[in-house]
């Protein structure tokens, strides 16, 4: 695979080019139930649109279903380059 210029490292043509923390993240990683993705997604919108309830909401329902995985994989995606 060959990169293309301004995008992301080891992307090839036809693939992705938009920035880090942009999006939903691809696949997240393996063994994180797939309703805690959903929500930690759900969770980085919410902070990135400053709404308090929403996070609020959200973490009750992210504490549900939570691992050690699911809370570092949070952390990654609100750290992530906007």
């Amino acid at each position: 695979m060959t990169a293309v210029p301004s995008s992301p490292v080891g992307a090839g043509p036809g693939e992705a080019t938009a920035p880090a923390g942009l999006g939903p993240a691809p696949a997240g990683p393996a063994g994180i139930d797939p309703s805690a993705r959903e929500t930690i997604e759900e969770i980085v919108q919410a902070v990135r649109d400053g709404n308090d309830a929403a996070i609020r909401t959200l973490l009750t329902d992210l504490a549900a279903v939570v691992d050690t995985a699911a809370l570092l994989y949070l952390r990654e995606r609100l750290y992530a380059t906007q």
